[in-house]
C-alpha cells in the first residue's frame, strides 16, 4: 500500500507542481525534489539504448540529486550532490568519501549544493568555486565560495566567501551556475526566490540577476551598475526568474544562459551587461494555476529570448560542444530538460556560425529520463547525470 501511494503521489506531482515549504504553488521544475523510481525513467545500472540511436553508460550510480559534472585536467569528474557533498568520480568509479572541508548548505527543497567552476589559474593555484544555499529556512541565499583543492581532490581548504546573494524566506529559485569569462571574472547566475518575482525588475537586489564579480569577490569597474545609483554593482543582467544553465562560448563571444519560465515560458537567451530580460513584466508562461502573469510578451527595452519553450521542458544544465567526438556538432547547444510536461530528455540547439538558432532536434525522449545536467569532457565525450534522489551519470556515445 505504501509503494501504491507513493507512486500516484509522484504521478500527481508529475502532472501538476509540488505543494511544498510553505509556497502556494511551488515550480513545475521542483517536480524533481520527490521523484521516485516509479517516475524516474529507465536509471538501470545496465547499458541503455534509445530510439534515435544513442547508447548510454552509467558511470556513477546512487548519487544524491546530482546537480553539477565538473572535470579536473587529470579527467578526474567532481559532481556535486543538492544534499551538500561533492563526489569524485575516478577512473569510472564513484568514490565512496565525499570531498572533505566543504562549507554546510541549507538543503531544503530546492536548497543545497549547486554548480562549481575552476580558477583559470587552475594548475597552479588548485582553486575551486562553488555556489550553494546559505542560511536557514526562515533567511538563506545563494553563495558562492573559493577554496583549494588538494592534490589527490580528496579535501577542500581556505574556503573564502566571495558572494552572498539577497536574503530570502522560500528555499526555492536560487539559480547556482557558474561560469568564467575570457577576463578571468567570474559568472553567477541567480534565482528570484519565487515569491519575489516583482523584484527581478529592481536591480537594487540580486533577486533575479545574474552577477559579475572578480575572483576576491570584488566588482569589476566595467560593470554596468558599478556607481550603485542605478542597480548593485555587481549586477550583471536582470529581469530572469531562475537560470539554470549557463556556459561561455569563446567562438561567438558570448555568454548563453537558459532560465526556467512558469507554466510554460522556458527560455534560452543571449546575455549581455545591463540588459533586461523582461521577467515577470513580460513572459510567454502563466501561473501554474492557469492565471495570467501579463498579457505582454514583449516590451521596449526587454530583451526577447533566443528561443522560448512552450510548454516547458524545465532546462537544466548546457553543454557547448567541441572536440572531435561529437565534430558534426560542433559549437551547437545541448540542453538538459527534467520534468517540464515537454521534459524528460535533451535539447539539441543547432547553431550557425553567427549565433543564430538553425533548428532543434529533442534526444533520448523516448526514455523519459530528467537530465539535471549535461557536460563535455577534456576528451570531447558527452555526460548526462539524471535529476533523481537515485542519481546516475551516463556517458552517451552513438549505437554503431
Amino acid at each position: 500500500m505504501k509503494f501504491l501511494a507513493l507512486t500516484a503521489s509522484a504521478l500527481i506531482l508529475a502532472a501538476a507542481c509540488s505543494q511544498s515549504d510553505s509556497d502556494p504553488a511551488a515550480p513545475i521544475e521542483d517536480v524533481d525534489n520527490t521523484t521516485n523510481e516509479a517516475d524516474a525513467g529507465d536509471t538501470s545500472t545496465e547499458a541503455v539504448i534509445s530510439e534515435d540511436g544513442f547508447r548510454l553508460t552509467p558511470i556513477a550510480e546512487g548519487l544524491e540529486f546530482p546537480w553539477d559534472m565538473l572535470f579536473l585536467p587529470d579527467g578526474t569528474m567532481l559532481v556535486t550532490e543538492r544534499s551538500g557533498t561533492i563526489r569524485l568520480v575516478r577512473d569510472v568509479e564513484l568514490l565512496p568519501e565525499p570531498v572533505a572541508g566543504t562549507p554546510e548548505a541549507h538543503v531544503s527543497a530546492q536548497g543545497g549544493y549547486f554548480a562549481m567552476a575552476l580558477d583559470p589559474d587552475f594548475a597552479s593555484n588548485r582553486k575551486l568555486y562553488l555556489a550553494f544555499a546559505k542560511g536557514t529556512a526562515e533567511q538563506n541565499t545563494t553563495a558562492v565560495v573559493s577554496g583549494v583543492l588538494s592534490d589527490n581532490a580528496s579535501e577542500l581548504s581556505d574556503v573564502q566567501e566571495i558572494f552572498t546573494g539577497a536574503p530570502r524566506e522560500t528555499s526555492h529559485h536560487y539559480g547556482g551556475r557558474l561560469a568564467f569569462l575570457p577576463d578571468g571574472t567570474l559568472i553567477a547566475a541567480l534565482g528570484e526566490g519565487f515569491r519575489y518575482m516583482e523584484e527581478s525588475q529592481n536591480p537594487q537586489n540580486y533577486h533575479g540577476t545574474i552577477v559579475r564579480l572578480n575572483t576576491d569577490g570584488s566588482f569589476p569597474e566595467d560593470n554596468p551598475f558599478i556607481d550603485g545609483e542605478n542597480g548593485l554593482p555587481g549586477v550583471w543582467s536582470y529581469g530572469h526568474r531562475n537560470v539554470q544553465g549557463l556556459v561561455w562560448d569563446e567562438a561567438r563571444e558570448t555568454l548563453w544562459a537558459h532560465e526556467h519560465g512558469p507554466k510554460g515560458g522556458d527560455e534560452l537567451n543571449r546575455i549581455e551587461a545591463g540588459n533586461n530580460y523582461g521577467w515577470p513584466a513580460i513572459t510567454y508562461g502563466v501561473n501554474y494555476d492557469g492565471t495570467i502573469i501579463t498579457d505582454e510578451t514583449e516590451a521596449p527595452g526587454m530583451e526577447q529570448p533566443v528561443v522560448k519553450w512552450v510548454p516547458s521542458i524545465a532546462p537544466s544544465g548546457m553543454a557547448l560542444v567541441s572536440g572531435d567526438v561529437w565534430s558534426e556538432w560542433d559549437g551547437d547547444l545541448i540542453v538538459g530538460a527534467m520534468n517540464g510536461p515537454r521534459g524528460k530528455k535533451l535539447v539539441h540547439i543547432m547553431l550557425d556560425e553567427e549565433g543564430n538558432v538553425t533548428g532543434q532536434a529533442d534526444l533520448m525522449a523516448d526514455l523519459e529520463i530528467p537530465f539535471r545536467d549535461v557536460a563535455i569532457s577534456p576528451d570531447g565525450n558527452l555526460y548526462a547525470a539524471t535529476a533523481n534522489m537515485d542519481g546516475v551519470v551516463y556517458r552517451i556515445d552513438r549505437n554503431e
